[in-house]
């Protein structure tokens, strides 16, 4: 059976465009919201929207995740890269432009991987660098603007130092060994980082082009027109196009197009989204800035900001998105617990409230809506039904003042897990679950009562 969906045990998100997939301490992987081009994975490839976290699978040996626009990405600890979803320009590089509706295999010996909206990059052991999928603006630095590749190209200069990689809307960003930072693609806006455009409009960088000098770059991101730059000193950069804020300068439009300086050296993690940036403080603070409507900032309002704005008052934030969604966002807590903000037209928060409402503050990420998890145990107590004793490890007593013809056990997912038609002597046998919490109802009532298996 899947794993259990819990509260705790999160390690990492990844979003797209209205979706979440999530990477837990087990191993496993969960998704929900929009529900396009097979995102569940489950090969139905059906339309839906996933309310709350579902279980992708029921491997449990994923160790990194990354998503485009509506395809997902899944790392394995040997190496192995796996891809679902939209697959229109090529992004998966399996060799046509199908659609695929569960995880397949895509390449292997891969170090580290990102999803750009339409296109996927990918580091293999070997220090080389490869991409594949839409190549209209030269966002895969293979000396073409070819409009899509359907397989992995490798980049022009045939380099064997690359250590990391991230592919945005229509460029792309690598880091070296020796920390130097390279780009590709468009330059409307001056997101490449090279300089101002030779032709506004139309200059694209075909090639991986060195940003300045510096070898001291860790990591890269970036949204449609803006890109950020952390260094290992912890000083935070960003150039691009500067609408909205987004690039926590204290000005709002115009462009940088080379790195700027955003104030302070305690900088430990960077995201960013279509219009907005995120940051991590080495003090575990979060920090948004850009965009913020629906409250896609986290920061109790909707009003824009400039400059980097804290996100409430806690210190405990682990891991941010590289890649927030576009109307809305998430963090993972040292707790392992997840908490989202921001648009829910199509359940992206998961945040238990039952309703696609927005929130300008962070909500956690909950199995099933509050009112389901708020099982009425006294209620079902004073009605004379009682389960004991609770937590349970084998078997479970049900006292009930009605004749029992039925028990069924559901998963806080809302899946019915076992069902027992026949109950002898009120005597429930529990050890085949998994420990974890369940919702026991009987004879189809709408009350349930809270187990707890050991």
């Amino acid at each position: 059976m899947s794993a259990q969906c819990s509260l705790t045990g999160w390690s990492k998100m990844a979003q797209g465009e209205n979706f979440t997939v999530a990477l837990k301490q087990d191993g496993t992987l969960w998704v929900w919201g929009r529900n396009l081009y097979g995102l569940l994975g489950d090969g139905t490839g059906a339309a839906t929207e996933i309310q709350h976290p579902v279980q992708i699978g029921t491997e449990s040996n994923w160790t990194d995740i990354s998503t485009g626009r509506y395809f997902a990405l899944g790392k394995k600890a040997n190496g192995d890269l796996y891809g679902w979803g939209a697959n229109d320009f090529g992004q998966l590089g399996l060799g046509n432009n199908i659609n695929v509706f569960t995880p397949t295999l895509i390449q292997q010996n891969v170090a580290a991987f990102s999803a750009g909206y339409y296109h996927t990059l990918i580091v293999k052991t070997d220090g080389t660098l490869w991409g594949t999928g839409y190549n209209d603006w030269s966002g895969l630095g293979v000396g073409t603007s070819v409009h899509w590749y359907n397989t992995f190209q490798q980049e022009a200069t045939n380099a064997t130092d690359w250590a990391s990689t991230c592919a945005t809307w229509y460029n792309s960003f690598a880091i070296k060994t020796n920390g130097t930072l390279w780009s590709a693609g468009t330059n409307i806006e001056g997101q490449t980082g090279l300089g101002t455009p030779a032709s506004l409009g139309t200059n694209e960088t075909a090639v991986f082009t060195q940003v300045g000098t510096d070898t001291n770059w860790t990591k890269v991101v970036g949204g449609i027109y803006h890109t950020l730059g952390l260094k290992s000193n912890g000083e935070l950069w960003a150039w691009g196009g500067n609408g909205n804020g987004r690039l926590g300068l204290g000005t709002s439009g115009g462009y940088h197009y080379t790195p700027q300086q955003v104030a302070g050296n305690t900088w430990s993690s960077i995201g960013a989204t279509n219009e907005a940036s995120s940051a991590l403080r080495t003090d575990g603070s979060l920090w948004t800035w850009g965009y913020n409507a629906n409250g896609k900032l986290g920061i109790g309002t909707v009003i824009d900001v400039n400059v980097p704005t804290r996100v409430g008052t806690d210190n405990d934030w682990l891991s941010i998105p590289v890649r927030s969604g576009d109307n809305s966002s998430a963090g993972v807590r040292t707790s392992n617990t997840l908490w989202s903000w921001g648009w829910d037209g199509f359940w992206q928060l998961g945040n238990g409230d039952g309703t696609q409402t927005n929130s300008i503050i962070p909500n956690q990420v909950k199995c099933v809506d509050d009112a389901s998890l708020s099982v009425n145990d006294i209620s079902s107590a004073k009605k004379g039904n009682l389960l004991y004793p609770n937590p349970a490890k084998d078997f479970v007593m049900l006292q009930s003042s009605k004749q029992v013809s039925e028990v069924k056990i559901y998963n806080l997912t809302g899946a019915v897990v076992k069902t027992i038609s026949k109950v002898t002597d009120n005597r429930i046998n529990i050890s085949d679950l998994p420990a974890g919490i369940y919702i026991v109802k009987t004879n189809d009532s709408t009350e349930g009562m809270k187990l707890i298996k050991k």
